[in-house]
């Protein structure tokens, strides 16, 4: 199917023009204007980890990104139709910690990915009354599933969720590839939010799964066999209150292959047949937070969540995902600003999935599971500036017993402007 074009901005001109307007945007900028129609953001992130034992092999990694973002946001008028637009540019750089040696199925830190330079995030939104449309190049990640207290943690599992990342093509639109879809989203009153979005099958555009052929951002093809991401949910989070929840569906218009079982309903492994196709696939999931105790964002604040996801284990990879985790505001004395964390995530292989992989080598464990603990620090130095030491523990790298259980050290720093 040929690719379809979408208006776009060159890369380096949105880089360029960040960087220009951050350098000589006055420092009384915000005096003069306090509510700018263009506003302007350069985040900039390096990470190193260290693995202490464990997983695939022991090994040190270094990666990094610079994330440059325009967006035009008047102000808001009381009646009528209220627009606005974002473009985004992201450079990756380095291999991360997964990739380089450790060998997880998850992927311990939530900036690796293939290293090169993209167009990335844009869409232009109108808002009326409760009704919000939002089109373009989009990042599901940034709006569905997301929990505050996780916001923190290092581990890809904390953000965009394993039940739907290792289930759908190519983890789906989220960090590091944008995919071409709408959303809509509707307030409902008292808190409660009704949010629907429709994205591109595969952002990759690549079945195989090849970074190579969306690097710079700017190849979208849409439809056809790629099918569609369909995501629904409903959110409850009340100004002031204590407890958020959030319920979802998703649901993949392409066809999947059985994890298992050949078209005439026997083992692959026995026949060596083609394996039998489901038309679609799909999943749920619900999400429970809590500030426990204190104001979010202010000293003594303690936050936590709990997330958990189903899908199908005919054709998945992962039947359940459970994470969790606990966020702690100013623990330490004189550092109210700082944020400890940690976090957990349970998985477990779908039974069928394991049992082809036995039946394909019996002589080795079949795949299980992949656990995690993360213990984060975020130490805010300036305004601009943070500091985050990080360790992880991971059982059974890579879904496998015959790995030995991985320790992991990570330290990132973070800039933004």
């Amino acid at each position: 199917m040929p690719a379809k074009s979408f208006p776009f901005l060159p890369a380096g001109s949105v880089v360029a023009a960040v960087l220009a307007m951050q350098l000589l945007r006055p420092a009384s900028a915000a005096a003069v204007d306090p509510k700018p129609d263009w506003t302007t953001g350069l985040d900039l992130v390096t990470e190193g980890a260290v693995g202490g034992r464990g997983g695939a092999a022991r090994g040190q990694s270094w990666h990094g990104l610079a994330l440059a973002k325009i967006a035009w946001n008047p102000a808001e008028r009381p009646e009528g139709v209220h627009l606005q637009t974002y473009v985004s540019v992201l450079s990756l750089m380095g291999r991360g910690p997964s990739e380089r040696f450790l060998g997880d199925f998850l992927a311990a830190s939530n900036i690796e990915g293939f290293a090169s330079t993209r167009l990335y995030s844009w869409w232009a939104e109108a808002k009326a009354g409760d009704w919000n449309l939002r089109a373009g190049a989009l990042l599901a990640d940034d709006e569905f599933c997301g929990t505050e207290a996780g916001g923190n943690l290092f581990h890809s599992a904390f953000g965009w969720p394993a039940f739907i990342s290792a289930n759908t093509v190519n983890t789906g639109p989220a960090f590091y590839v944008a995919a071409p879809g709408v959303r809509l989203e509707r307030g409902l009153g008292a808190g409660a939010t009704w949010r629907f979005g429709v994205y591109d099958g595969d952002s990759f555009d690549s079945p195989a799964g090849d970074p190579q052929s969306t690097r710079h951002g700017l190849h979208y093809r849409v439809g056809g066999a790629q099918g569609w991401l369909v995501l629904s949910e409903f959110s409850f989070a009340p100004v002031g209150g204590a407890s958020r929840a959030k319920v979802g569906f998703w649901w993949h218009t392409a066809e999947f292959a059985d994890v298992r079982d050949d078209v005439g309903g026997r083992r692959i492994a026995d026949t060596g047949n083609a394996a039998r196709m489901h038309a679609g696939n799909f999943g749920g999931y619900v999400v429970a937070e809590r500030t426990v105790a204190g104001k979010s964002g202010e000293a003594g604040c303690v936050s936590a969540f709990v997330r958990a996801g189903l899908a199908p284990v005919d054709r998945n990879a992962l039947s359940w995902v459970v994470d969790s985790g606990v966020a702690v505001t100013g623990l330490l004395p004189g550092r109210p600003s700082d944020v400890a964390s940690l976090g957990l995530v349970f998985d477990r292989f779908s039974p069928r999935f394991s049992s082809h992989a036995r039946a394909l080598d019996p002589a080795s464990p079949a795949p299980d599971f992949e656990h995690v603990v993360e213990l984060n620090y975020s130490a805010a130095l300036t305004e601009r500036v943070s500091l985050q030491p990080d360790f992880q523990f991971i059982r059974h790298p890579g879904g496998s017993a015959l790995r030995r259980d991985a320790c992991l050290f990570l330290l990132r720093v973070k800039a933004s402007f």
